[in-house]
C-alpha cells in the first residue's frame, strides 16, 4: 500500500473554479483568478476519505462559491481477512503540518485547519455565505448544530451491523426532524435570509443522502423541502459538479452497512 493515495484522473487535480471545468478568462483576469484560488494563489486542498461523509458539504461550498480546489482522497480498503486498511491516511496523518491531524482537513495557502465546522466557517466567510446579519449567522449556526444531531443518528445506524433492524426507526426519526425543518423553511427559498448560506448546502447534501435511504422521505410532510432540494439539485453549478468525474457517489465508508 502506498503511504498517500490521490485518486481520480488528472482533471481531479486541475485548476477548476467549479465542477471540474476550466473557466474562460480574458486578459486582465489574473486578479480574478487569484480571488478564486487559495491564499497563496494555488488551489485550495481538501483532504478526506473517498466518500461524501463530512467532506461533501465542504466540496459543495467550494463549488457554489466558484473557488479553485482539489481533492486529496484517502481510501479505506477491506482486506482478505475482513479487516480494513486505512494506512493511506494514517501513514501521512502526522506529516502534513496539521495542528490537530484529522479528516477532513483544508489547506489554504499557509492556513491548515481541521474540524468540519471550522473549515466550513472559514470558507463561508470568504465566500460571503455566512449570513449578512447577526441573526442570520446565529440561525445558520443553529442549523449546523441541528444537522450534526441528525447526521450522528444517521451515521450511527449506517455503521451498525444491525442497520436493517434500525432502518425503520431511523427513517421515522429523520422524517420528524425534516418535518420540523420544512415548517421552519416555509415558503422561503433559503433556510436563512434572502440568499444562500452554508446552511442550505449542508442540508441539501443531507437531504440528498436521505432520499437514497428512502426515496419517499419527503413525500408526506415536507413539500417545502422537496422544492428546496430540487432548486439546489438542478442548479447549473451543482448539475455540472454532479456530472463531472470529481463527484463522489459513495456516502459512507467501506466498513459501513449502508454506503
Amino acid at each position: 500500500d502506498s503511504s498517500e493515495v490521490l485518486f481520480g484522473r488528472r482533471s481531479r487535480e486541475s485548476v477548476c473554479p467549479a465542477a471540474g471545468r476550466r473557466a474562460n478568462m480574458s486578459e486582465g483576469a489574473p486578479a480574478a483568478k487569484r480571488a478564486r484560488a487559495g491564499r497563496d494563489g494555488n488551489p485550495i486542498e481538501v483532504g478526506y476519505w473517498k466518500i461524501k461523509g463530512l467532506g461533501q458539504p465542504i466540496r459543495l461550498l467550494l463549488v457554489w462559491a466558484g473557488l479553485e480546489w482539489k481533492d486529496t482522497l484517502y481510501e479505506c480498503v477491506q482486506k482478505n481477512d475482513g479487516t480494513y486498511d486505512k494506512s493511506s491516511w494514517f501513514d501521512v496523518k502526522h506529516k502534513l503540518g496539521l495542528d490537530f491531524p484529522n479528516l477532513p482537513y483544508l489547506i489554504d495557502g499557509d492556513l491548515k485547519i481541521t474540524q468540519t465546522n471550522a473549515i466550513l466557517q472559514h470558507l463561508a466567510d470568504r465566500a460571503g455565505l455566512s449570513g449578512t446579519t447577526e441573526e442570520e449567522r446565529a440561525k445558520a449556526n443553529m442549523l449546523f448544530g441541528l444537522s450534526g444531531d441528525v447526521r450522528r443518528r444517521y451515521t450511527g445506524a449506517a455503521y451498525s451491523p444491525k442497520f436493517d433492524e434500525m432502518r425503520p426507526g431511523l427513517v421515522e426519526s429523520i422524517e420528524q426532524k425534516l418535518a420540523e425543518l420544512d415548517q421552519f423553511l416555509g415558503s422561503r427559498e433559503y433556510l436563512v435570509g434572502q440568499g444562500v448560506t452554508v446552511s442550505d448546502l449542508l442540508w441539501y447534501d443531507l437531504i440528498d443522502q436521505f432520499l437514497v435511504l428512502d426515496p419517499t422521505i419527503l413525500d408526506q410532510r415536507c413539500p417545502n423541502l422537496r422544492r428546496f432540494h430540487s432548486r439546489f439539485h438542478n442548479d447549473p453549478k451543482i448539475v455540472a459538479y454532479r456530472e463531472s468525474d470529481r463527484f463522489i457517489t459513495q456516502m459512507n465508508n467501506t466498513q459501513a452497512f449502508f454506503k
